[in-house]
């Protein structure tokens, strides 16, 4: 390691043979920030203290992809497919994130696709056959309680996915899904804060939803 100051983790990981996902746990489980500060102690050089500081978005989205739950995505995806009428609901940037899912989503299937900002919408559309699914960050840039709470009066089952972790609140949806363990730094306001996790956590459920598809497809040119 002493000779080789400047490798980068990917050419570690190349020669070591493994993914460089696998180097990064590596490192941290042997107490280590980073590979570049495992690569400083080796070269005998000093090592700043920890930070006590949020990790910055680069750090917190490696460890959200290290430690990405996959069973979220099933269960989005059987949920998804359990109903007729999706409606997503989501306010100021997260709005904008949905109209990209909307599309996706009503390419992907033939089932009735609904965007919705506006809450008094969102309920005149909902009823039994009905998923209703929310995005926040961190479900405090407004409250949802009545959305959910009238939504399940109707019948409709309530899917909240979130960002962040915050387990004290949002318990009038029938589902629940915190997409992180994390939270983004405090000072930003909620509509400031970063929407990667969502175009993340979607691109997967998007590419089950195609191969659930293709196999279906499959299965009508030739039945059984």
């Amino acid at each position: 390691m002493k000779k080789e100051t400047n490798i980068k983790i990917l050419e570690a990981a190349t020669q070591c043979r493994v993914s460089s996902s696998k180097i990064s746990k590596m490192v941290r489980k042997m107490g280590f920030e980073n590979f570049k500060q495992y690569k400083l102690f080796f070269q005998g050089q000093l090592i700043a203290p920890p930070k006590t500081t949020s990790s910055n978005e680069m750090e917190r989205l490696q460890l959200f992809l290290e430690q990405f739950d996959r069973s979220l995505v099933d269960r989005f995806v059987e949920l998804f497919e359990e109903y007729d009428r999706i409606v997503l609901f989501g306010l100021g940037p997260s709005y904008i994130c949905l109209e990209y899912f909307t599309y996706k989503l009503e390419t992907i299937s033939k089932k009735n696709i609904i965007l919705a900002q506006e809450e008094e919408r969102a309920l005149q559309l909902v009823d039994k056959n009905t998923l209703l699914i929310v995005f926040s960050v961190t479900g405090e840039f407004a409250s949802y309680e009545r959305l959910f709470e009238t939504a399940k009066q109707k019948g409709t089952t309530g899917l909240f996915v979130l960002e962040e972790y915050d387990p004290t609140s949002h318990q009038k949806a029938d589902h629940v899904f915190y997409l992180t363990q994390s939270q983004q730094p405090g000072d930003r306001l909620p509509y400031e804060k970063s929407r990667t996790v969502f175009f993340i956590f979607m691109e997967e459920v998007f590419t089950a939803l195609y191969l659930k598809k293709a196999e279906r497809d499959v299965f009508s040119r030739n039945p059984l």
